[in-house]
């Protein structure tokens, strides 16, 4: 058997309620809790109250992360709202952007100074050197899986790049998922959510670096998330289905933590390091043609993991079959099946080739040339 490795927070819980374990969670750290999230969906929510309510008796410090994802200058202005107030525990309530911005927190508490210093790929860049404050994650999506993975994406806005801060001293000390906070999820949001967690999914499978516990997980939580994106468009009140969802999610962000990405989310996050690009639907919409170009190398493996669920008419062109899913689930949540809308102009389509060079693109199946990458964000752009 091929060794392996298995990286993951040090508490899981997953279930309807699960909420209600977070004042037992925090005060096993301590008393002073900085509560991050975004600026919007939480205040005024059940939820909030609920939140609230558990915590009388900490000193509470809330901080509202910008709707963007993350960046340099986000990350370090949390710092400084941390330096003030001194945590002992950092408790995230939000999505993928705002498990990032707590995750990279969590480092800068314990060792101040700049985000940038940390982000891999920049020259210079410096290793997190030890383990940062305990942070909680209360994920209120299914789609990045950042509550279990050891990366914090921020985009670097002086280079016009997206870079990792990454370390296994970055992992949570524990997530809490509850199922009920994503059920007001507008269709959008759960859409490209969902179809980032489904896209991690798949790449985690057919990574150069994936491993037979990775493989093992995702062909059980697999069949569960393309469950949820078929009958979520339809149905978004419906529990059993957001069960699924974040489930799925949570296995994908284990399966990325684990054995990376690949070249969907290469092209994602060098589209969304130039310009305001949704990750999850940049995602969605590369993964059919980064299925097509990995199609020799990947569709023995990709038809293993369809026809676990799907049976004989997935696994007659496995390929195929998951593309035509993919952009069937782009139209059912009314998401667009390119980029062109966002008006990325045709000539920054060699610098995003150059661009989509980074860790994502080093786990694909197989090495794409400048060619063939240029002519996916061709077509896609």
């Amino acid at each position: 058997m091929i060794p392996f490795s298995l990286e993951m927070p040090r508490a899981v819980h997953f279930g309807r309620g699960t909420l209600r374990k977070l004042p037992e969670t925090v005060r096993e750290i301590g008393a002073r809790v900085m509560i991050l999230s975004g600026g919007g969906w939480l205040r005024g929510t059940p939820w909030d109250a609920e939140i609230e309510k558990g915590l009388e008796g900490c000193a509470v410090r809330r901080f509202f992360c910008p709707p963007a994802e993350p960046s340099v200058r986000s990350v370090d202005a949390a710092a400084a709202a941390a330096a003030g107030f001194k945590p002992d525990v950092l408790v995230a309530v939000g999505g993928g952007s705002v498990m990032d911005t707590t995750k990279a927190l969590s480092a800068l508490v314990r060792f101040p100074g700049s985000a940038e210093r940390f982000l891999e790929g920049l020259v210079g860049a410096a290793p997190v050197p030890g383990p940062g404050l305990p942070w909680i994650a209360v994920p209120t999506t299914s789609g990045t899986g950042a509550e279990a993975t050891k990366n914090a994406v921020i985009k670097f806005e002086a280079a016009g790049v997206k870079r990792s801060m990454r370390s296994r001293h970055l992992l949570a000390h524990a997530v809490l998922v509850d199922p009920e906070l994503t059920l007001s999820l507008p269709p959008g949001v759960t859409g490209t959510s969902g179809l980032d967690a489904f896209t991690q999914l798949v790449e985690a499978y057919v990574s150069r670096s994936t491993t037979l516990p990775v493989r093992s997980l995702v062909e059980g939580a697999f069949p569960l998330m393309w469950d949820a994106l078929d009958g979520l468009s339809r149905s978004p009140g419906d529990l059993d289905l957001r069960e699924k969802a974040s489930y799925g999610a949570f296995v994908s962000g284990v399966a990325l933590a684990n054995a990376g990405l690949g070249a969907a989310h290469g092209f994602a996050a060098a589209v969304g390091g130039m310009f305001d690009v949704p990750h999850g639907l940049a995602c969605a919409v590369f993964l059919p043609h980064v299925l097509a170009a990995n199609r020799d190398v990947a569709s023995l493996d990709i038809g293993r993991l369809v026809g676990v669920s799907h049976g004989k008419e997935a696994v007659r062109d496995p390929v195929g079959w998951l593309a035509s899913e993919a952009a069937r689930f782009l139209d059912a949540y009314g998401l667009p099946s390119d980029l062109r809308g966002f008006g990325i102009p045709g000539e920054s389509v060699a610098e995003l080739a150059e661009k989509s060079s980074g860790s994502s693109m080093r786990g694909n199946p197989r090495e794409l040339s400048m060619k063939e990458r240029t002519d996916i964000l061709t077509r896609v752009v």
